[in-house]
């Protein structure tokens, strides 16, 4: 099976189209990385979520968008001193993404593991052309 990364700018006008209006979306600092690959039986979506624990983290479908939003956490660290830089981001997030046509949504797999999200979104049968006899 071989796997084709889409280059983010096709990816999305091939495949998601995110969507601003509508939608309630938190604006934060802090948003996720999403990469998407494609082969012949289903999509992948990969989003690098750093900090983010499993149990802050959401994935759903609503009216044929996949929703992927959560929080992460500021560190509370109490230490002697202060900081003088921090580029770390920090708060809610919410991406929404108008799935295709040519999925099935209710068999969505997702994994999380070492910050990272892998979702499988596998892609419907094609329907074959189908010849019908005259009689």
């Amino acid at each position: 099976m071989t796997t084709a990364i889409i280059n983010p700018a096709a990816w999305i006008n091939r495949f998601f189209d995110e969507v601003d209006r509508g939608w309630p979306q938190t604006r934060s600092a802090f948003a996720p990385a999403v990469d998407v690959a494609e082969d012949q039986d289903s999509y992948r979506l990969r989003a690098e979520l750093p900090g983010v624990a499993k149990e802050n983290l959401s994935v759903e479908v609503k009216e044929n968008r996949l929703v992927l939003s959560g929080r992460k956490e500021a560190k509370t660290e109490k230490a002697e001193g202060r900081t003088h830089y921090a580029e770390a981001s920090y708060g809610e997030f919410s991406r929404v993404f108008e799935l295709p046509r040519n999925v099935r949504a209710d068999a969505i797999e997702a994994e999380y593991k070492d910050g990272v999200l892998e979702l499988r979104i596998p892609k419907v049968e094609e329907s074959k052309p189908k010849t019908i006899p005259v009689k």
